[in-house]
């Protein structure tokens, strides 16, 4: 079991990456996108799981994502997205710290619409919490962080 003292989602690094929040959420941009627009939403309490979540944090969170969307179709220019939890080792989590991905889809991004579900079950080299991932630079997270920040400040 992770301690919050080693949770990355709990650890100062989440700040500089961080573009929104609510009372009990974060929107951060995640350091590895697998595709671009690839934002993670994440409790600010240490929890592992979705049902860990009270019924009123359970909506709160889906109305935080519904306005995190809103600011990726702004700055992403995407009207299509995957909303994907994975919930424990075997579904591929790999940081035991509850999180939604909230990833942009685009005409053409991947052979097939459904290749996505390949990746997720590990047929693919690029899983989504997949550390062999290139990971973008401080420069270019400050970039991105900065346009999803004015929008969503906006909205």
């Amino acid at each position: 079991m992770i301690t919050t003292m080693h949770c990355p989602f709990c650890s100062p690094f989440v700040h500089p990456v961080t573009f929104a929040e609510s009372e009990n959420f974060r929107a951060i941009y995640n350091l590895a996108p697998v595709l671009p627009g690839h934002v993670l939403i994440v409790p600010k309490k240490h929890i592992n799981s979705f049902l860990e979540l009270s019924e009123d944090e359970s909506i709160e969170m889906v109305v935080f994502s519904r306005k995190i969307i809103k600011t990726l179709k702004h700055v992403f220019k995407s009207d299509s997205f995957d909303w994907t939890i994975q919930e424990g080792k075997p579904a591929g989590q790999s940081i035991e710290h509850m999180h939604l991905h909230i990833i942009p889809r685009f005409e053409g991004d991947m052979p097939e619409p459904g290749d996505w579900y390949p990746a997720l079950i590990g047929k693919v080299p690029e899983l989504i919490d997949s550390v062999s991932r290139p990971k973008l630079n401080t420069e270019q997270m400050k970039i991105i962080v900065k346009k999803l920040m004015d929008y969503f400040n906006e909205i």
